[in-house]
């Protein structure tokens, strides 16, 4: 049985895109590692940005809350 992801294709999706844009605008270094995180990549580059819940969904984080995202380099994501 697979848990639906509201952040994917749910009601929260919205949302989630609109908080990966501001991330990206002013987050600079990974959440994770501390490194510098290089926007010039595109996915699928495997060096490209991603957005990662800091509290995972499964543990109880919320699917779209700003404050539970970060950026980090593809390959950490």
């Amino acid at each position: 049985m697979s848990i639906k992801r509201l952040d994917r294709d749910g009601s929260h999706r919205k949302q989630f895109e609109r908080n990966k844009k501001r991330i990206y605008a002013t987050q600079s270094v990974c959440g994770i590692c501390g490194k510098p995180v290089d926007f010039s990549y595109k996915y699928p580059h495997p060096l490209s940005a991603c957005i990662d819940h800091i509290i995972p969904v499964a543990k109880g984080g919320h699917p779209s809350y700003l404050y539970h995202l970060g950026a980090l380099p593809f390959p950490l994501g």
